[in-house]
């Protein structure tokens, strides 16, 4: 039986793509059979690693495109690739790298896999393959953020197609009722499967750095206009202290900028993006978590792993389901820039308390290392091996 995740690059950087290797090599190592379908490349070397027994199918290679080939066949792809996709959904977050010349590529490939699993990692991959993916196929949705945050027309098409699904992957304990109040009356099954970590790499930080630590996309869902705001404030009774900005994205030079107009250049710095996030966690003694709203936020559950408390808005949905207020982390009222500064204020002045916060955080994200969730995931393969009625299908057996 082949297990297929369908990525929008595997080669890149970000959350999704850490997590789905994380599950993948896993897998892989367990003697599954596995496949990669990245529908982009953007990148000649993989950002993470990549087990070698997983196979990896690209669909558009953007990386390798050879821009001196005059071929009809290039020209016509070009063409294609200049004209809006039709297939995605518009309001899918990455709508403006899909073309019609993906549309047509996914639309094919899809079409060529008869049986098996097929785990599709976004809103618009679950929609596309609940409405073209052949009926052999098993198909298992992970959905990666609460139903509420989605625009109007996005949750019309989820509540339309997911019905269609098999299973449905949810992130915290909330998205889970949701969703199952939602989808009631569809075939399919939701179920919780959070996000894995990977085996720590680092050491434990002995959290005697001046160093407060942030990492992601630089998009204004991170909120990191936000943090820069509250460590204005920190700055003025803690100068001596450092905040580093781990991530690459579309806001960089804004936040520039906004160093710039509050005259930090000497205090918080602009990383750029990391391979080995836990290397430069056991370097830290405080993570700032400052989005305006997350899926799960694994860089939460990293954090801890490596001994790192941490503070947090409470934007919806993941962080108040990792943090203990007040026994591994703070969890800060959602937007508030005063009470964060505060809260990070707090664990500067307070050596004490970020390693009583580090103790119970290590011990706190030890249900999330991949061999527990691991199995969740093998579980959830086997079940999907028979249908409703318990009879194999016959295409995965």
């Amino acid at each position: 039986m082949k297990i297929r995740f369908l990525v929008f690059d595997i080669y890149g950087m970000g959350g999704t793509v850490r997590t789905v290797l994380n599950v993948t090599n896993y897998l892989a190592q367990s003697g599954y059979d596995v496949e990669i379908i990245s529908v982009f490349r953007y990148r000649k070397v993989p950002f993470f690693e990549i087990d070698p027994r997983i196979k990896i199918i690209v669909l558009h290679d953007v990386a390798s495109r050879r821009k001196d080939d005059t071929s009809l066949k290039t020209k016509t792809a070009n063409k294609l690739a200049k004209m809006k996709s039709r297939l995605i959904h518009p309001d899918d977050e990455g709508y403006h790298f899909f073309s019609l010349l993906t549309d047509i590529k996914l639309y094919n490939f899809l079409k060529t896999i008869s049986s098996g699993i097929l785990v599709t990692t976004r809103p618009s991959f679950n929609i596309f393959a609940s409405k073209y993916a052949n009926k052999e196929v098993r198909i298992i949705g992970q959905e990666h953020l609460n139903f509420s945050i989605y625009p109007e027309n996005m949750k019309k098409s989820i509540l339309k197609h997911y019905g269609k699904l098999d299973y449905l992957a949810t992130l915290t304990d909330e998205d889970t009722m949701d969703y199952t109040q939602l989808l009631k009356g569809g075939k399919v099954k939701v179920k919780k499967i959070t996000n894995s970590i990977p085996n720590l790499q680092g050491v434990i930080s002995p959290l005697d750095s001046k160093t407060i630590i942030a990492a992601g996309r630089l998009v204004p869902q991170k909120g990191f206009d936000l943090l820069i705001e509250a460590f204005k404030i920190v700055n003025q009774q803690y100068p001596d202290w450092k905040l580093k900005i781990f991530g690459d994205g579309r806001e960089k030079n804004n936040l520039q900028d906004l160093i710039t107009k509050y005259k930090l250049y000497n205090h918080v710095i602009l990383m750029g993006s990391t391979q080995h996030i836990d290397i430069e966690l056991s370097k830290a003694s405080i993570y700032a978590l400052s989005s305006r709203f997350e899926g799960f936020g694994m860089v939460i559950v990293e954090a801890m792993q490596c001994g790192v408390p941490v503070v947090s808005f409470d934007c919806p949905k993941g962080p108040s389901e990792i943090i203990a207020q007040n026994e591994d982390g703070v969890l800060v009222e959602d937007g508030n820039v005063e009470k964060f500064a505060e809260s990070l204020m707090e664990l500067m002045g307070n050596a004490d308390k970020r390693k009583y916060f580090a103790k119970n955080g290590i011990d706190n994200v030890k249900r999330y290392e991949i061999e527990n969730i691991g199995k969740i995931w093998e579980e959830t393969i086997n079940e999907n091996l028979y249908n409703t009625n318990n009879q194999p299908v016959n295409s995965l057996v």
